[in-house]
Order: structure tokens, then sequence, then C-alpha cells
């Protein structure tokens, strides 16, 4: 058994979410009752809705990482992710209120 470095295995489960995502198509678009497929379309939209939007907030989370840990200005952020200076400084804001509300739900947790 070969190990995988966490890279290749997210390339992998990315590849495995996309055939998911086809063979979800293919199932809704066989599918004769055309109100079971609209309801099976939506369930569909709302879980990609769901999974871009967990996405973002990922991508946001990287950049927030890589600016912190590499103590670089926006500018230099913007230029390394290929994004403007607005865009960097937006990815840093999302981290750090998606920091913030997990903070909250902690302590509400308690």
């Amino acid at each position: 058994m070969t190990r995988q470095g966490s890279g290749e295995r997210a390339r992998n489960t990315l590849a495995d979410l996309e055939r998911a995502f086809d063979a979800a198509v293919a199932g809704i678009d066989a599918e004769v009752d055309p109100n079971r497929a609209y309801e099976g379309a939506t369930e569909l939209v709302e879980a990609v809705r769901r999974l871009f939007e967990a996405s973002a907030e990922l991508r946001a989370h990287s950049a927030a990482r890589l600016f912190k840990e590499e103590q670089m200005s926006l500018a230099g952020l913007a230029d390394r992710i290929g994004v403007s200076k607005a865009r960097a400084a937006q990815l840093i804001k999302t981290a750090k209120s998606a920091d913030e509300k997990q903070g909250a739900a902690t302590e509400e947790a308690k």
C-alpha cells in the first residue's frame, strides 16, 4: 500500500466528488416522475450550495493562514494568490468572521 500526501488525497477525493455529482445528475435525469426529478434537482442544488459555502470559507481560511504564517502584506498576499488587494482583504475578513462565529459557538456550547 502506498502512502499518499495530503494534496494527492485531496485531489483524489475531489475527483470522487465530481463522480458523485455526475451520478446524482444521471439519476435525476433518469427519473421518470417529473415531480421526483424536480425534488432531486432541488436537493442537489441545496447540497452543492452547502459545499460551495464551506469551500469558500475554507479558501478564505487558507488565505488567512498563508497571510499570518508568512507575515506578508495584503499586497503580497494578493500577488501570491492571484487576486486583487481588495479581494485579499475580503478573504481575510471572511476568515476572521468565520473564526469569530466558531469561537462564539464554542463558548455557547460550554
